[in-house]
């Protein structure tokens, strides 16, 4: 542990962690603590309907990912899928894992229901129509931003730029997925000795999860346009939660400044991903954005601050769903 306390990698993390909070705390500073408190005040009572619009895009992902269980694996209930989306959002949010720690744990926690030769494939696959779905709304949010807002030419270039980023690592995802995991890893091992050493090492394991994916990809890609949709839809009410933060703001906003908002703030997601919790990027992001609409700082940051304080709450709900989960197999007989 000692060791893995001083490995180069944790330093990263832990400095660029201090490098958001203090862009953060600069932020606040910038915009004046009275001037935020009295903003959080004013939409106090508004939490438990940003919280319920937060659950229907959480409800919008997590029955994507059970048409993909139920249409190419094993079908597992969906209120179980439901609250381990929860959960896998709160350790994305908490864990210094590049925003995927709690995507990696999604098989492990369906195992008893799914062997992992099918659930990390399953995952992997949700995962992929997730970021298929994201770069439709992310095209879909530029393409009417630019035709129907004015805004600035550096932002434009930065989301074209992120965009190309993303669409270019789900070709790589496919690609990977459809020549298989073994092949993958033995080619890159030819680069990097170690990582053809683990691919053996775990070879009948990859094995397994390529010839889960060879089916796959063998079906009807048909299957997957309802949960391509339904990932759209979740994105779609995530720009439902902007409009109506920034309306009890006193700021509203066109459902197409929304969406353009939401769109930079996802490019945003996806260029800082490596960056734990996003800790005062994101905050700066909203602030660069509204302002682009204008829109004075505090306004940004504020969206920014309540967006945050809500999946706070959403991740003390997803720590406790995670308890519960964690004793039911003790309930039924034992470890």
């Amino acid at each position: 542990m000692a060791r893995n306390l001083r490995s180069p990698r944790t330093w990263i993390k832990a400095g660029l962690t201090s490098v958001g909070i203090l862009l953060f705390i600069y932020l606040i500073r910038r915009v004046g603590l009275r001037t935020l408190e009295s903003n959080l005040a004013r939409f106090g009572p508004w939490f438990l309907l940003t919280s319920l619009i937060a659950a229907g895009w959480l409800l919008c992902q997590a029955s994507a990912w059970w048409f993909i269980q139920d249409a190419f694996f094993q079908r597992v209930p969906l209120g179980l899928l439901f609250r381990i989306k929860i959960i896998s959002d709160t350790f994305n949010l908490i864990l210094p894992s590049a925003s995927l720690g709690g995507d990696a744990m999604r098989a492990f926690m369906i195992k008893e229901d799914v062997p992992l030769r099918d659930g990390i494939p399953s995952v992997l696959f949700d995962k992929t129509i997730e970021f298929i779905g994201s770069l439709i709304f992310l095209i879909s949010g530029l393409f009417l931003g630019l035709v129907s807002l004015r805004l600035p030419r550096t932002l434009t270039i930065s989301v074209a730029i992120s965009l190309c980023l993303m669409a270019a690592g789900i070709i790589i995802i496919v690609i990977v997925q459809k020549r298989g995991l073994t092949l993958t890893l033995t080619n890159l091992g030819r680069l990097i000795p170690r990582a053809k050493s683990w691919a053996l090492k775990h070879e009948r394991q990859f094995a397994a999860m390529d010839e889960s994916f060879r089916l796959l990809y063998s079906r009807s890609n048909t299957r997957a346009v309802l949960p391509i949709f339904l990932q759209v839809l979740a994105r779609l009410i995530g720009t439902v939660e902007i409009m109506v933060i920034l309306a009890v703001l006193k700021a509203p906003v066109s459902f197409v400044q929304a969406l353009f908002i939401s769109t930079v703030v996802t490019a945003g997601n996806f260029v800082f991903f490596v960056l734990p919790g996003q800790w005062g990027v994101m905050e700066g992001v909203h602030v660069i954005v509204l302002q682009s609409l204008g829109y004075p700082a505090a306004i940004g940051l504020s969206l920014s601050v309540i967006r945050r304080i809500r999946k706070l709450l959403f991740a003390g709900l997803g720590l406790l769903l995670f308890a519960s989960l964690k004793k039911k197999p003790s309930v039924g007989g034992g470890s």
